[in-house]
């Protein structure tokens, strides 16, 4: 598990949880702001070599990039801000160590900034299409945070649009909500940008009509070792194992996930109960798990284009003749 993980400034000693993990003895929540406040503190912290290595663990693990993305520091902060900001991970302030023999440092009280106010004359727009075909993607489920810490769910209309009137002004976050994905119903980002799907004629010469439900996923893949389960697998990406079975093979039902651990993961070892245990050696031991896409810093007075691709699926064997 990647929870508990420290941050270091001077004296003071940080922890971070996840959302439901219960609070330490001596320790105490801190509100380390939203937005721009969030990543100037973030950015303060991930100058020292340590904390930004943890940042960057974190992000591995449960940020949009893939697991060998390279990434700046200023993609750590950014990506991590974003996790902070819609919960999935909690800041708390440890007790000081005894040897230091006197109190922390004060905590620092964020600068207080001007309240965000709505203009009725803003509007968010954003539209979820296919990179290839640029046919708009409906049913795709995500959660917008605001500039003034306000949310809402929305989900994209049969253009793949999601328009909304009277938002507060700066930049906003985006969070895929990825509830009942599975990989042959997920798509994956593959960039932002380009013009919208409906100013721009399919290579057929007219509009592609929205595909049928989707969700914006990023896939992991997983690779299985010794010791390993179904529940460790999922736990460390704080998922179930009918969560990561539904995903994979459409099934939580035991005796059809365990024949597909045979067949799809290639397991071959089993335990006392007879059920198959993960193993290094299994081939292609393989299991893929979902993560929510999220999205940073982006502006409410500009138009924001997510260009998608269906999500890597397995690709059975092939022998040469």
């Amino acid at each position: 598990m990647l929870l508990h993980q420290r941050l270091r400034e001077g004296q003071r000693e940080y922890l971070l949880l996840a959302l439901h993990d219960p609070l330490p003895q001596g320790c105490k929540p801190v509100d380390a702001g939203r937005g721009w406040t969030l990543e100037r503190r973030l950015r303060q912290l991930a100058q020292d070599e340590s904390n930004l290595r943890t940042l960057s663990t974190l992000v591995q693990a449960h940020g949009p990039l893939g697991r060998h993305a390279t990434r700046t520091p200023e993609d750590v902060v950014k990506q991590a801000a974003t996790l902070l900001s819609f919960g999935h991970l909690r800041l708390v302030l440890a007790p000081p160590p005894e040897r230091y023999g006197a109190p922390a440092f004060p905590e620092e009280v964020p600068k207080q900034e001007p309240p965000v106010t709505p203009e009725e004359d803003v509007t968010l727009r954003l539209q979820v299409v296919d990179d290839a075909s640029d046919g708009p993607i409906s049913g795709i489920k995500l959660r917008i945070l605001f500039a003034d810490k306000t949310e809402k769910e929305v989900t994209t209309d049969a253009d793949g649009n999601v328009n909304l009137e009277k938002v507060p002004r700066g930049s906003f976050d985006v969070l895929s909500l990825i509830d009942g994905a599975t990989l042959s119903n997920s798509v994956a980002m593959v960039r932002t940008g380009g013009p919208w799907s409906g100013q721009k004629p399919s290579k057929a010469g007219t509009k592609s009509k929205a595909t049928s439900e989707r969700v914006l996923v990023k896939v992991t893949e997983h690779r299985v070792i010794d010791g390993e389960t179904m529940d460790s697998v999922a736990e460390m990406y704080d998922l179930t194992a009918d969560d990561v079975a539904q995903f994979n093979w459409e099934t939580t039902d035991p005796a059809e996930v365990q024949q597909r651990l045979e067949i799809s993961v290639g397991c071959t070892m089993k335990d006392e109960g007879g059920k198959f245990v993960f193993s290094r050696d299994d081939d292609p031991g393989i299991l893929y798990v979902p993560r929510p896409v999220a999205l940073s810093g982006l502006a409410v007075d500009q138009s924001h284009i997510l260009r998608v691709k269906r999500a890597r699926r397995p690709q059975p064997f092939s022998f040469s003749v």
